[in-house]
């Protein structure tokens, strides 16, 4: 690309492709900041129920119909369905990256919080709008 065009300068990043980074500099990066209060107690909560239905099976992290509640869902339009079906999708990407920094021990990081709080206020509204359509 410098090739095409002789007057650009390379970009500053392209000086530091070549640099090795420190395993405790790549380990310190890596990790999560660190939440130095707790987290809400609905959060906690729902944070709790939702490792517990993972743990147990009840949910499958790579099968979005494993979160619909089928009393509900049944009963939907087919356009509704459809929503409720992309929907699923998004909550259960979410619920692996929760997963994920459980795994790794993060409990009180801001990541986590913000991810648990995204995934219950996001639960609902779309079932504000439906019903209780997941089992979350």
């Amino acid at each position: 690309m410098a090739d095409d065009q002789p007057n650009q300068k390379p970009s500053k990043l392209l000086a530091y492709k070549d640099q090795d980074i420190s395993a405790d500099t790549q380990a310190m990066l890596n990790k999560p900041t660190a939440h130095q209060g707790q987290l809400d107690p609905e959060d906690l909560d729902f944070l709790t129920m939702l490792m517990e239905k993972v743990d147990k099976g009840d949910i499958d992290l790579y099968r979005p119909a494993t979160l619909l509640n089928y009393a509900v869902y049944d009963k939907l339009s087919e356009e509704d369905k459809g929503k409720a079906d992309f929907d699923a999708l998004n909550l259960l990407g979410t619920i692996r990256e929760i997963r994920k920094l459980w795994k790794a021990g993060e409990r009180n990081t801001y990541q986590l919080e913000n991810l648990t709080h995204r995934i219950r206020v996001t639960k609902e509204r779309l079932e504000a709008l439906g019903g209780d359509i997941y089992i979350i």
